[in-house]
């Protein structure tokens, strides 16, 4: 009986080392992650904030170059720092070369250990970046074009993941809040054939702010033309009611007209943002 059972003992052996094998081949590998904060980055006009650009489980990290993505109509870069992940860690006596260039929408960044030494291992801060925050509204701050280097110049695969930044300071449409003057607009019996369009938007934040809003206008499926309010400034949580002229129609207009109203905010007055909601109806034009 016991000859018996160590006739099996190969083939359980066999067995477990192909196991071994399969769980080993398909072990998931964790990347590198080279990362802007992972938190939402809020500050409004008038106001600075910093983010960090960080790396997370990495190994041997000799070099490293990165480009951030940013709207520069809502963001002016105004320092940009090296950490210190490498810089307070390298066991180089000449320490490392930092710089950037600042152009446009975007930061580049570029950082190099000096000598031929071991790259360092583990998670870290890599970049410090300050902005200030020139008008109202929301941008990604992306990464791209990185590439990380070990000691022996060998790229180093990797993950990303951009930020996000936006003030609190917005206007948006209101409720139901979007109409025409006449739901039934008939040419023939309106003396200047002008519809108006109407909408009211809230001022939803602490600070003063352009506002305006603009009517698409569809018909067939197709935009057929826009048209928008006047610029007014609307004090903190104030609701105001705006109007746009949309004609003068004539006889060979009449169908039926489709419009969505969407609010558009600024602190400035000169880089307009989108409120996030949209307020449509419809109109019948006439003979």
């Amino acid at each position: 009986m016991r000859k018996e059972n160590l006739r099996w003992l190969p083939l359980l052996l066999l067995s477990l080392m192909v196991l071994s094998s399969v769980s080993t081949a398909f072990a998931p590998v964790t990347l590198p992650l080279l990362s802007v904060d992972l938190e939402e980055n809020i500050a409004n006009p008038g106001d600075s904030f910093t983010i960090t650009v960080n790396i997370q489980d990495v190994v041997d990290l000799f070099s490293y170059e990165v480009k951030l993505g940013f709207n520069d109509n809502l963001l002016t870069p105004v320092s940009v720092d090296e950490g210190p992940f490498i810089k307070d860690q390298t066991t180089s006596p000449m320490g490392t070369y930092f710089t950037y260039i600042v152009s446009g929408d975007y930061i580049y960044v570029a950082c190099v250990t000096l000598g031929k030494y071991p790259g360092i291992s583990g998670s870290g801060v890599l970049v410090s970046i300050t902005f200030n925050v020139m008008d109202a509204g929301a941008c990604d701050l992306p990464l791209y074009d990185t590439i990380l280097l070990d000691s022996t110049g060998t790229t180093m695969s990797h993950d990303t993941a951009g930020g996000y930044f936006y003030t609190t300071a917005r206007a948006d449409v209101v409720r139901r809040s979007a109409w025409p003057e006449h739901h039934h607009f008939v040419v023939s019996k309106d003396e200047d054939a002008i519809q108006t369009l109407n909408a009211k938007v809230k001022n939803l934040d602490h600070l003063d702010l352009y506002v305006k809003v603009v009517f698409d206008i569809m018909r067939d499926d197709t935009l057929l033309t826009t048209v928008s309010t006047d610029e007014v400034v609307v004090t903190p949580l104030v609701i105001v009611e705006l109007s746009a002229d949309f004609g003068p129609l004539v006889p060979a207009d009449a169908g039926k007209y489709y419009v969505s109203a969407k609010a558009w905010y600024s602190w400035s007055g000169t880089y307009w943002s989108p409120g996030e909601k949209v307020k449509t109806f419809s109109f019948a034009v006439v003979p």
